[in-house]
């Protein structure tokens, strides 16, 4: 066996009976627990706590095998994995009442404390292994690394020593490590949602979507594209994972972008490009929100509608590529005439909207994200009655969609547990106010350069990781700095969940991209910055409401507007000058002064915000009156 395979991510297990039978127990129970406490039912938040992750590593050890090269059935490893999470996990159940009463970092731990902890951290961290790959766990042993050796390091970056029973206590049994507040998003907040998903797709609200999208944009040029682009925000927008989304509506978008002609990586980078989009778009947007309520306090109603704008201004600008590049390609429509009108679709199957309408209206309206979750998911009972009018085949059909909602839920569980203990060593060792210090002299106090830092770090570690734990950690280290800036809060935050939620399209590792990659059979590096370019509007939007927050609804209606509408006229000339084309071919010289009139638009203010305007709606208008000259040869391969 080779070295490689010990350390390399498992792949997806087939469970014999008995693993199957435990798996839908334990999701069953999981789901009927967090369900209960969304609609109100009190349960004790560490005992909840506890259940949760012994559950996420019951499930993680049952459905991901231990290397590559393992065997997919179970193994004798894998229940021994189980059976230590089942003992660490009942010994701090009935250790509760003690652990309770006693005074965290002040009464000491005991031998069997410091025991059942430390398995349960090694559990969390073989399972990050497993379900993520060993980039993250890399870099949360080298977090603790420092939590235990950092005194001994010269000069500022060193701190005060700290004993095995502080790091314990601080990292396992306060409310700060490894169940704070990223875990208890997970657990309280993320379910419902996911969990929303993936019974709205198993009752067919994913084939809903598509219908949807084939007749609003199916018989456009390039059609294909298209209808992935717009199938997959609304996928996404409900979901609010990439992966997941790519999966779900790239199975069958990807093969029909390429059976009419858009080349293998291109068809693949659209579909992680709108698939990814989902992560920011409203209502439910991706787990990274839910964290930001818990980091900010900020109401999430307040924040789905700071963000509708951005994530509408995204999607119109990736559909505007795709739009582009279909011209260029000569592609052709390839609906057919008979194929069901917007009125048919919405005459056959209007009651999906009944149960998204309830989410919008709950989250908006209620202030309670949770809630509004749980009674959207009774929402969706009368559609799953619909689809299966034999009660046996609604419960197997409601199983099947917990159970795949509960396999969702893990990576997002595992991230987030993981996330607390490099979250609660950040703490522990007062490392925050030292990188955020270090932000500012490497950029020599530059608010510009402050900021391409600040990014820059949460692109790097958004490399190889979730995004829940890119924005847990870049919460922690980058916000401080953003904030410093006198960046307001909304802002700052939600320029991290941008680009935590790109990590997922972002080279050397990006999931959605690989994803997309594995079903067109393509190059997935090849696929990742093929998706940064068409969504190269997502790295641009947070650079620019930062510091116009206009684009977030903030300020005068007048304020608003023209901010709104210089944004997209600046990022329409952006994806022009990227995609070369604007009724017919454009010059390179034409695409470089694209891009000018492109920063000028997102950059300046006053007249020459108006000038750039100006000019380039004139440049549209002299290419349109131009537009019937035949157009040179392009090659085009992505």
């Amino acid at each position: 066996m080779r070295a490689y395979d010990w350390i390399a991510r498992g792949r997806p297990r087939e469970n014999g009976p008995l693993g199957r039978a435990l798996l839908t127990a334990v999701s069953l129970a999981l789901a009927a627990l967090l369900m209960a406490m969304a609609f109100g039912v009190y349960v004790d938040r560490a005992l909840a706590l506890q259940f949760f992750v012994c559950g996420m590593l019951t499930l993680a050890f049952l459905t991901v095998t231990g290397n590559p090269r393992r065997p997919t059935g179970p193994t004798v490893a894998s229940w021994l994995l189980i059976a230590a999470a089942w003992a660490a996990c009942a010994y701090f159940v009935a250790m509760h009442d003690v652990h309770a009463k006693r005074i965290p970092l002040v009464d000491e731990l005991s031998a069997a404390d410091m025991i059942a902890a430390i398995t349960l951290a090694v559990l969390v961290l073989e399972a990050t292994r497993r379900c993520i790959g060993m980039t993250l766990v890399v870099l949360v042993l080298g977090f603790l690394a420092y939590g235990i050796w950092g005194d001994r390091l010269p000069g500022a970056f060193s701190h005060r020593a700290l004993s095995s029973q502080e790091i314990v206590d601080h990292l396992v049994f306060s409310s700060s490590g490894l169940m704070g507040p990223a875990l208890e998003v997970a657990a309280f907040l993320v379910f419902v949602f996911v969990g929303f998903g993936a019974l709205l797709h198993r009752w067919g609200g994913g084939d809903f979507f598509h219908h949807l999208a084939h007749a609003v944009v199916g018989r456009q040029i390039g059609g294909p594209a298209k209808v992935a682009v717009f199938s997959s925000g609304l996928y996404g927008s409900i979901s609010g994972s990439p992966t997941a989304d790519v999966v779900t509506t790239g199975s069958f978008t990807i093969p029909l972008m390429i059976r009419t002609g858009v080349p293998r990586t291109y068809a693949a980078a659209v579909e992680a490009t709108a698939s990814t989009g989902g992560a920011i778009l409203p209502p439910v947007m991706g787990s990274a929100a839910f964290l930001m309520v818990d980091f900010t306090g900020i109401p999430y109603a307040t924040i789905i509608t700071a963000a509708i704008v951005p994530a509408l201004i995204y999607y119109l600008i990736v559909f505007t590529a795709v739009h582009l590049k279909a011209h260029r390609l000569g592609l052709k429509p390839t609906v057919t005439e008979d194929a069901p009108t917007l009125a048919q679709v919405l005459r056959r199957d209007w009651f999906y909207f009944v149960p998204i309408v309830v989410l919008v209206w709950g989250v908006l309206k209620l202030d309670r994200p949770v809630f509004a979750g749980a009674i959207a998911c009774l929402a969706l009972l009368p559609i799953g009655l619909m689809r299966h009018r034999s009660p046996r085949a609604f419960v197997d059909s409601f199983v099947s969609g917990l159970n795949n909602g509960m396999g969702q839920l893990v990576g997002v569980g595992i991230a987030c547990a993981v996330a607390g203990l490099v979250v609660g060593t950040l703490s522990m060792a007062d490392l925050t106010g030292k990188i955020s210090s270090g932000m500012f002299t490497l950029a020599g106090g530059s608010h510009a350069l402050t900021l391409l830092v600040a990014t820059t770090v949460i692109i790097l570690l958004g490399m190889g990781m979730p995004t829940p734990a890119v924005y847990a950690l870049a919460a922690v280290l980058a916000a401080p700095a953003l904030l410093a800036l006198k960046i307001e809060l909304l802002p700052a935050h939600l320029l991290i969940v941008y680009f935590a939620s790109m990590s997922a399209i972002t080279p050397p590792v990006a999931v959605a991209a690989f994803a997309a990659a594995s079903i067109a059979r393509a190059n997935p590096i090849a696929v990742g910055f093929v998706a940064c370019r068409v969504g190269i509007v997502a790295f641009v939007l947070p650079l620019v409401f930062v510091s116009q927050p206009g684009m977030l609804l903030i300020g005068s209606v007048e304020a608003i507007v023209t901010t709104i509408a210089f944004v997209i006229l600046g990022v329409l000339c952006l994806v022009i000058a990227f995609e070369g084309w604007l009724f017919g071919l454009v010059p390179m010289a034409l695409r470089v002064v694209l891009g000018g009139l492109s920063l000028v638009l997102l950059a300046q203010t006053g007249i020459f915000r108006w000038a750039a305007a100006a000019a380039f709606l004139a440049l549209v208008a002299w290419r349109f009156r131009g537009r019937g000259a035949p157009p040179a040869a392009s090659p085009v391969t992505s």
